[in-house]
């Protein structure tokens, strides 16, 4: 799961990303050095640590005399592995459709009879959802005709847990949206503490909201949507499904309502 601008991720850094991209591009160059050679594939993968360490020089040196290829060559990869990502996630999509929009525990907000749909993958804990939390809101409202599926996936840490039961729960006393945007609101990140205090703020009944966190079912529900995210190739949040597309960071109002036009259009 790669870090990336607008996108909250659990897994990897950007900086470990590009230093694989690194190595895997000279284990490339090593190999294509020794087929240019005339070897083949398989003699190429058996040189000696004497040829294999000459091929590596041969291949810095002329990386420091031109880095300019270097960037070619992981933008050429990005490019490339974003492509395969985006088939297995378009495939995954058509083959999830059910479970992606029409689960009946994904909480529905703005027109439940909408001609669009978009779903929302996210985390209380999440800046980037926080930044992306307002615009998708104002867009919904303004449109009148989206319906919107939020699908709590809470992978930053245990009071992303805690936070996602508890909107769960608070669903069961009439409340989950308004403790959604009460928690988004919060300034800095939640704690447990937090998460309760803002809870009672609202008006939610605390001993049954704590009741009701603890039943299997919200875990199941959780548990459910990592499962989805992860058919998905989803590395991040917050991620979005619109029609049969997905869009991975924070999307501002443009890029909401030119996703939602086109789904019109077809």
């Amino acid at each position: 799961m790669v870090a990336r601008a607008g996108y909250c991720d659990c897994q990897q850094s950007k900086e470990r990303s590009v230093v694989h991209k690194f190595l895997r591009w000279v284990s490339a160059g090593t190999l294509a050095f020794g087929l240019a050679c005339g070897a083949s594939a398989g003699q190429a993968a058996e040189f000696n640590k004497t040829q294999t360490k000459a091929i590596e020089q041969i291949v810095r040196d002329y990386i420091v005399a031109h880095p300019e290829v270097l960037i070619e060559a992981m933008t050429s990869l990005d490019a490339k592995e974003a492509a395969a990502k985006k088939k297995v996630q378009d495939s995954a999509i058509s083959k999830n459709r059910d479970a992606i929009f029409n689960d009946p525990t994904s909480f529905v907000a703005g027109n439940p009879k909408g001609d669009v749909t978009i779903v929302e993958f996210f985390d209380y804990n999440c800046g980037y959802c926080k930044r992306a939390v307002q615009p998708l809101l104002d867009t919904v409202a303004k449109d009148g005709k989206v319906r919107l599926v939020l699908k709590e996936l809470p992978i930053l840490g245990p009071s992303s847990v805690t936070a996602s039961h508890a909107a769960l729960a608070a669903h069961r006393q009439g409340k989950y949206m308004e403790l959604y945007k009460a928690l988004y609101a919060h300034k800095g990140p939640l704690d447990d503490e937090a998460v309760f205090n803002i809870a009672a703020d609202i008006g939610l009944d605390i001993k049954q909201l704590s009741k009701d966190m603890m039943d299997p079912a919200i875990a199941k529900i959780i548990a459910k949507n990592e499962k989805l995210a992860e058919a998905l190739s989803i590395s991040g949040t917050p991620s979005f499904v619109i029609g049969d597309r997905f869009y991975p960071g924070v999307q501002d109002t443009d890029q909401l309502v030119a996703a939602i036009k086109l789904e019109r259009a077809k």
